[in-house]
């Protein structure tokens, strides 16, 4: 087991990857919604893995929902970094990180371009509960009610 690990750029929110998989076989997946296009996200997720979020000041994090309003992203207000996305799927919190956010981003393989635009809020849901992180913990974060 793998640990990654990486956060936003002034360290208020960090995150912490389990994987059984090497960097170098990971595929970012870069979303071509206008959302992660501006900020130049790409995802990573490992659907046998585990994600902790930890926050150092709840006051100065946003969380942003777009499109179908199905996904979190956790943006700093700080530094402006978007260092993961989560949405709450049959009752589990499931999440995906910024490969850009990651100390170890040059050792991703390329990032694969994917369209979730194309698809309906139920077929974004579905494919996310097959591909995202299965088990995510959010430490020291205030209840949001999202």
């Amino acid at each position: 087991m793998a640990t990654l690990e990486g956060g936003c750029y002034c360290g208020n929110i960090t995150v912490r990857l389990e994987t059984g998989a090497e960097p170098a076989t990971i595929t970012p997946r870069a979303c071509d919604c206008d959302f992660c296009t501006m900020h130049g996200a790409s995802w990573l997720s490992d659907a046998e893995g585990t994600l902790e979020i930890e926050i150092q000041n709840e006051a100065a994090i946003s969380l942003y929902e777009q499109g179908s309003e199905s996904a979190r992203f956790w943006l700093c207000q700080r530094c402006g970094v978007v260092t993961a996305v989560t949405a709450d799927i049959h009752g589990v919190r499931k999440g995906a990180v910024n490969a850009g956010a990651m100390e170890d981003r040059a050792a991703f393989a390329p990032a694969t371009p994917v369209s979730p635009k194309q698809l309906s809020a139920d077929e974004k849901l579905a494919r996310w509960d097959k591909v995202w992180i299965p088990r995510v913990t959010v430490k020291d974060c205030w209840d949001v009610g999202l």
